[in-house]
């Protein structure tokens, strides 16, 4: 592509990139969904859930959107609707980063700032008050719910992993919060080759890792298929400490700067390449990179 005529048109066909320098097990690959145009993975399944919305005829210009999201989806339904001419109100935990604010009011969203130590799941339980007191207001965009979400990775996500790998990966890991990019990516792969290995990683109950969720929460997400993964890890709060050491780790071996839970999915990449020979290739799945959290504890020394 020279010219894009949209911003639309840079969701998607994000790179896939070889590690060099972090473990030393199976050939390690990570797919950077930071390339998208937001920012992240969420761009797009934004994009699915309000054309789906738009070709259901549910969504109109009278409307406004509303999301509960611990950050990214909103980033990604904050700019898709200013450029389609949506209103929107994005509701997310305070505890989220400051930079996750700013980019999402940046693109003209009303931000609802819901308790912190709720997680998204406060979020969750804000918006559905919101939506019982303003009824005729309010188009409920739901990514825990909404099958668009895991159609977005199917037909995007997984499609373009087999392609760039020209099918030759032996396992991924994927980060569990809705559960739809390893629900969808799963389906895609799973009918290309029922042998290559999908493992979900999820904070443990209890434990909060900004884009992660257990699905064993408040709220839980409607879309989790246990048969779509081979196996689930689930990372301690003992573990949090060394996801972020790796992730400086990475910054400054491979010149990646990856967020909090890319940092999850590439500790648990690294653990499981030794499990497999080094002629195997492991491909993580990493949501977003670092910027939008370089005034949390994940780059304090």
């Amino acid at each position: 592509m020279k010219v894009a005529n949209s911003i639309l048109d840079l969701i998607g066909n994000t790179p896939i990139l070889k590690l060099n320098k972090i473990g030393s097990g199976a050939n390690t690959y990570a797919k950077l969904e930071w390339y998208n145009i937001g920012g992240s993975v969420k761009d797009r399944i934004a994009l699915f859930l309000i054309e789906y919305a738009e070709s259901a005829g549910i969504l109109t210009k009278d409307k406004t959107i509303i999301e509960a999201t611990s950050g990214n989806t909103g980033i990604g339904l904050a700019m898709i609707a200013g450029l389609k001419g949506y209103k929107i109100d994005i509701v997310m935990p305070e505890s989220v980063s400051i930079e996750r604010r700013k980019i999402i009011k940046s693109f003209g969203a009303n931000l609802i700032l819901s308790p912190g130590e709720k997680g998204t799941g406060g979020a969750i339980e804000l918006k559905k008050k919101l939506l019982e007191e303003y009824p005729d207001k309010y188009v409920s965009l739901d990514q825990f719910s909404d099958p668009a979400n895991i159609l977005a990775h199917y037909h995007t996500t997984a499609k373009e992993i087999i392609e760039q790998m020209d099918g030759k990966v032996d396992m991924i890991v994927v980060g569990i919060g809705t559960a739809g990019t390893g629900v969808g990516v799963s389906m895609r792969i799973k009918e290309y080759n029922k042998n290559i290995k999908i493992i979900g990683v999820m904070p443990k109950l209890g434990v909060k890792i900004q884009g992660m969720r257990n699905i064993l929460e408040e709220n839980p997400t409607k879309l989790f298929k246990q048969d779509a993964f081979d196996e689930i890890i689930e990372i301690d709060q003992s573990e949090v400490k060394e996801t972020y050491k790796l992730a400086r780790d990475i910054a400054k071996k491979e010149g990646l700067l990856i967020g909090m839970s890319s940092a999850s999915i590439m500790y648990v990449a690294v653990k499981k390449s030794y499990e497999l020979t080094k002629d195997k290739n492991i491909l993580a799945i990493l949501p977003d990179n670092g910027m939008k959290y370089l005034s949390t504890e994940l780059f304090d020394e």
